[in-house]
């Protein structure tokens, strides 16, 4: 297994390809959420006292509306971003929320294994839930492809060995011989995602696999730096 390198523009082109089709996603489930309030609305001006269900409906789709909201804040990535602390568990959890919104595996089967002994690493949050989203749709396209259909199994497990946090995207079954040149891509925009984080992105024979260094390595870099 080999980590793989692109250039900074290949990277960004390969992460705004992916950003554009969950920004699409969530323009999509915000405009059903909106169109339902909207008729939600139609209902109360016909009706003089409004039915318990109906509000109750209403305040439902509010909260779906905030959460779409706060997912779509969590697109836009920063290169001054701070480095923070944070368990990697969490970012794999928002990064899934948002995978769901792609409309091209909307029914993908994901089960994440988290090992007892995962530290936490420090890292721009944002970049990180950004290359997890690569390495789900990475691994998804490929176990699509050989399952054809979109219902392919992804496995994420989190595990750490030593100074490194192993975050491994990986399909039900192994990766054809055509799907090494973009899987190679793919770890290679991760790479460039985490660049600042100290991460790298690896091609593997069932998908992607992120390494980063955990908290305390990361303050030993920074104390020996400094």
């Amino acid at each position: 297994m080999e980590s793989s390198d692109v250039s900074s523009g290949a990277g960004a082109a390969r992460w705004l390809s992916i950003h554009d089709d969950l920004l699409r996603g969530l323009a999509h489930a915000f405009s059903n959420r909106v169109a339902t309030v909207g008729g939600i609305a139609a209902l109360l001006d016909s009706s003089r006292v409004p039915d318990e269900r109906v509000v109750s409906g209403l305040r439902s789709d509010a909260d779906r509306l905030n959460g779409l909201l706060e997912q779509l804040r969590q697109l836009p990535r920063r290169d001054d971003a701070d480095l923070e602390p944070l368990m990697p568990g969490d970012s794999v959890r928002a990064a899934l929320a948002l995978f769901e919104h792609h409309a091209g595996y909307r029914d993908a089967r994901c089960t994440v294994v988290v090992a007892d002994d995962v530290q936490p690493v420090r890292v721009d949050p944002a970049s990180l839930r950004h290359a997890l989203c690569v390495a789900l749709v990475s691994t998804t396209r490929v176990g699509a492809g050989h399952a054809g259909a979109t219902r392919a199994g992804v496995r994420v497990a989190l595990s750490t060995e030593g100074d490194v946090v192993r975050i491994e995207v990986s399909t039900d079954g192994s990766t054809g011989e055509g799907d090494a040149d973009a899987l190679a891509l793919d770890a290679g925009a991760i790479s460039w995602l985490l660049a600042r984080s100290h991460g790298r992105g690896h091609a593997s024979p069932y998908g992607c696999l992120i390494e980063l260094p955990t908290l305390a390595a990361s303050r030993r870099a920074q104390e020996s730096a400094g």
